[in-house]
């Protein structure tokens, strides 16, 4: 009976169920990656949504490419996931999609103060196993390792040309700590407006259960009462659009960059019927 109890409890919240049904898809040969990716039904769900988004502005602008990234890579499950999604909407819309992944190597750092909430998280969790590190080296990602707050501004100078072929276009935010997180918005802060798309689609992992004024969530709102070109904020009301009401549509935010030349270009590509990445 308790196990019973337990199988109906889990079953009874959302993301359980979509997580199950996806597992369960991938089991299915005969389901096509078209049918899969149009129902969300793919591993790591929000970074396929993520990536299309991308793919579909920078289709719209005229962009050939574009650039997504993963801030902590962990045991690099969702960095491979992202490379998965990136090589789909590549081969169906001809859109060059540049995957990156940033992480220390060494698992989360000394939490800084209660904002980094350390009841939750601490130092050496999520450590990059040295056998999936290889992997990865050797994979279609390219891997940036070191303390973000030295690594985004060097990536943003060593990969400028990169990025005004390829601009950012999506990021997944799983760095757990309001230190980290802040850091890692100095890319959105610090980047130049060609090297990067006016709207950049962003997912924040590490907002459930906390309060505004404590991590990922409190990066947000400081980061957005200093920066004066835009904002970052909640996607309201996607859940309702999505199949299957998913629960991650809760921690899809976007980027707005309002002074980009760019900003308020029409996007062509949402009212395309012959456009379906």
């Amino acid at each position: 009976m308790p196990d019973l109890i337990h199988t109906l409890r889990d079953w009874s919240m959302s993301g359980y169920r979509l997580q199950s049904v996806i597992e369960l898809t991938e089991r299915i040969p005969v389901l096509s990656d078209s049918l899969r990716y149009s129902f969300g039904l793919v591993d790591r769900p929000m970074y396929a949504y993520g990536v299309r988004k991308a793919v579909e502005l920078a289709r719209s602008l005229g962009h050939g490419g574009v650039t997504v990234l993963e801030f902590g890579v962990g045991e690099g499950g969702g960095l491979e996931a992202l490379s998965r999604h990136a090589r789909h909407y590549s081969r169906s819309t001809g859109i060059d999609v540049h995957v990156f992944g940033f992480d220390t190597g060494r698992g989360l750092p000394a939490p800084t103060d209660y904002r980094d909430v350390p009841y939750m998280w601490r130092q050496g969790q999520y450590r990059l196993r040295q056998d999936k590190l290889l992997t990865l080296l050797d994979g279609p990602a390219q891997l940036v390792l070191g303390d973000v707050s030295e690594t985004v501004p060097k990536f943003l100078n060593t990969h400028a040309d990169h990025l005004t072929a390829n601009p950012l276009g999506f990021v997944s935010f799983d760095l757990d700590f309001y230190s980290s997180t802040a850091s890692a918005l100095a890319l959105f802060r610090d980047a130049d407006d060609t090297a990067l798309l006016p709207r950049v689609t962003s997912y924040f992992d590490d907002i459930l259960s906390i309060v505004e004024a404590t991590g990922e969530l409190a990066a947000i709102a400081d980061f957005n009462s200093a920066e004066k070109r835009g904002t970052i904020g909640k996607v309201n009301s996607l859940r309702s659009h999505l199949p299957f009401d998913p629960i991650w549509a809760d921690q899809i935010f976007e980027y707005h960059r309002f002074e980009h030349a760019n900003y308020n270009r029409h996007e062509s590509a949402r009212n395309d019927p012959k456009w379906r990445p």
